[in-house]
């Protein structure tokens, strides 16, 4: 059986714990994320949000299960770019990489901006320039520092976005008892409406609660970090995938149970803090917003620390310049991957409207998630003949149906979004004909041996 990767040229220094790593999983997915979902959940579904969230779950954990597997022989820096070169070839997991790329750059500016925003609702006399230093600078500096000091701050953000999403719980149960009693808690009515039920518009809401999901695979770009084992890693990816459920999962029934009692919400973008002032009042959606503007720095931060690894291995394997996996001396940390991701997410911040990141957000991702799902299939089925049993349905039947989610996911993106995706793949096959001559060379690659383990 073929066991872990060995040997590495340069290799980054490795602190992170299977903790560490589901925390880190925890802060890119983030279970703030069903209090800006919820409005648009709840109507795209027909008020269906919690079945919508675990239909999601499932769809996505086929890929996660990939990622799982390639992690647990490719325990190497750079996830969706190592493995599409490894399985595939050098050419093809450029092209992954080069799509991943996509999401880690934008979902950081997406955050930023985002939270600048909110924050300069409270600090008017900052402009968003401003701001938007204020929140980057100091996230970078954890970067530049290491994994391990990162790993410190993600526990107390995830402790404050843990209090924010249980507080709102708290306050939910005691405004639905205060009512009806404690049997109101538990109803039916959270999850699904006879009246309101309809496939397309559950299928609908799926495709939404999907983004909540988006994220998990910036775990594996980790892998490098870890003190733990490739499988360990990718069993993190599952267990973050589950726990991010629950935890949406649980503030969407609650959510949708207050709805019930209070009728339609005016915005759909605010409906969450419409709900969270009508359980807690002024004070409550006041701490939550502080809360979704402190921890949302921290996704950030997750999101650049996964792109500069993309950006340090396809550098070490010079598909992009080199320079890309110079390694800080004193604390190996890959400083040029991590400034451009700074400067450019700055300046994409400051420039580029919030509903525009909307709209492509997610291309990237699921193009990288596809290309994964093949690699699992050309890995596993084809070159290790894993045909058997249990083996096939993770070799062959699960990747497939990961590559139809992201499929049927891309179909319905809004075609500005793909537009402005498939543009940045042109731009990748330029460089990438750049680098190879016109396509009459391979891509030079430092693709490790596979060492025989009976």
């Amino acid at each position: 059986m073929a066991g872990n990767i060995v040997g590495n040229e340069q290799g980054l220094k490795r602190v992170l714990r299977a903790r560490d790593l589901v925390i880190f999983g925890l802060i890119f997915i983030s279970p703030n994320a069903a209090q800006s979902l919820f409005g648009g959940l709840t109507i795209t579904s027909n008020g269906h949000g919690v079945l919508s969230v675990f239909i999601g779950l499932v769809a996505m954990i086929f890929t996660a299960f990939s990622y799982g597997k390639m992690a647990g022989i490719i325990p190497k820096a750079g996830s969706t770019y190592s493995y599409a070169t490894h399985s595939l070839n050098p050419s093809l997991g450029f092209m992954a990489g080069w799509a991943i790329l996509l999401d880690y750059l934008i979902f950081p500016m997406l955050v930023y901006k985002l939270s600048s925003t909110f924050a300069i609702e409270l600090f008017t006399f900052v402009p968003l320039w401003v701001m938007l230093l204020l929140l980057m600078i100091p996230m970078t500096y954890f970067n530049f520092r290491g994994t391990k000091l990162s790993a410190h701050l993600n526990l107390l953000m995830l402790i404050l976005k843990l209090g924010s999403v249980f507080l709102f719980i708290a306050f939910a149960i005691y405004a639905l008892t205060s009512a009806d009693g404690l049997g109101s808690i538990f109803s039916l009515d959270g999850v699904y409406q006879k009246e309101t039920f309809s496939l397309n518009a559950l299928v609908a809401g799926t495709s939404i609660a999907v983004l909540a999901y988006l994220g998990f695979d910036a775990i594996t770009a980790l892998s490098e970090d870890a003190i733990v084992s490739g499988k360990t890693v990718g069993l993190a990816v599952i267990i973050t995938c589950v726990i991010s459920a629950f935890l949406i999962g649980i503030q969407v029934y609650f959510m949708t149970l207050i709805q019930g009692k209070l009728g339609t919400f005016g915005n759909e973008d605010t409906a969450f803090y419409e709900i969270a002032t009508a359980v807690g009042g002024s004070g409550l959606a006041a701490f939550t917003t502080v809360a979704l503007v402190i921890t949302a720095t921290a996704t950030a931060l997750a999101g650049q620390a996964s792109g500069s690894r993309v950006l340090f291995s396809m550098g070490r394997d010079k598909a992009l310049p080199s320079f890309l996996s110079y390694l800080h001396p004193k604390h190996q940390t890959p400083i040029y991957s991590i400034y451009i991701l700074a400067v450019v997410g700055y300046i994409g911040a400051l420039l580029i409207p919030i509903s525009v990141f909307f709209l492509i957000v997610v291309f990237g991702a699921l193009v990288g998630f596809i290309f994964v799902n093949i690699s699992v299939i050309i890995e596993f089925y084809v070159k290790r003949n894993e045909r058997k049993g249990k083996q096939l349905f993770g070799s062959l039947v699960s990747p497939i149906l990961g590559i139809m989610v992201c499929l049927y996911i891309l179909i319905g993106m809004d075609p500005i979004g793909r537009v402005i995706g498939f543009g940045w793949l042109l731009l990748g096959v330029v460089i990438l004909a750049l680098k190879t001559k016109g396509f009459r060379r391979s891509l030079p690659s430092t693709k490790a041996e596979l060492s025989e383990e009976l």
